[in-house]
């Protein structure tokens, strides 16, 4: 998401500009779809979807819902600039005004996977919670929730990625041994 609204800040944002308007209506819903889709296809490196299927295509399909559902009402076509000087790529209103519930529901699709996958439990919750703390901060104090949130959500990768440096891989419990004794 951040590198499409980049490309947005680096066109102006053009009202009714064609760049702006391509990246308005094909990629930031690309952007929001990976926003959700990235942490429920990480979780299949370390979960087969087998046996959680109905609650991992139950997810995909809500996060692709949610994105389809917000494109056909709002139908934004451009991106313009708030007042406070964010991002409004949501909706033609300007500033955006956001659902409360649409909002939270949205919160929950990406940190679903986390709170649902991630082990152990309170690892998951603490990724989450940063997501969630600025998106309540987002909702309550700007006037544009979803770009600024969006900044901040940028963080969970790199949550993941220090994690991934401080915590070393171990094997899974039913892995066979090999020549050298241990797990692949």
């Amino acid at each position: 998401m951040q590198w499409v609204e980049g490309l947005l800040w680096l066109d102006g944002p053009t009202p009714h500009g064609i760049l702006n308007q391509w990246l308005t209506v094909a990629l930031i819903p690309l952007a929001l779809l990976v926003q959700a889709w990235g942490p429920l296809f990480g979780s299949t490196f370390d979960r087969p979807v087998r046996s959680r299927r109905f609650l991992f295509y139950g997810l995909l399909i809500l996060g692709l819902s949610v994105v389809m559902a917000a494109r056909m009402f709002y139908q934004p076509v451009h991106t313009q600039i708030t007042p406070e000087g964010h991002l409004n790529w949501y909706s033609p209103q300007n500033p955006p005004v956001f659902v409360a519930w649409a909002y939270g529901l949205w919160a929950l699709v990406i940190g679903a996977p986390f709170l649902l996958w991630w082990r152990p439990f309170w690892q998951g919750l603490l990724i989450v919670a940063w997501g969630w703390v600025w998106a309540l901060l987002s909702f309550l104090f700007t006037d544009s929730a979803a770009s600024h949130w969006c900044f901040f959500v940028t963080f969970y990768a790199a949550f993941v990625l220090v994690y991934s440096f401080l915590v070393p891989d171990q094997p899974a419990r039913d892995s066979p041994p090999t020549e050298s004794g241990r797990a692949k």
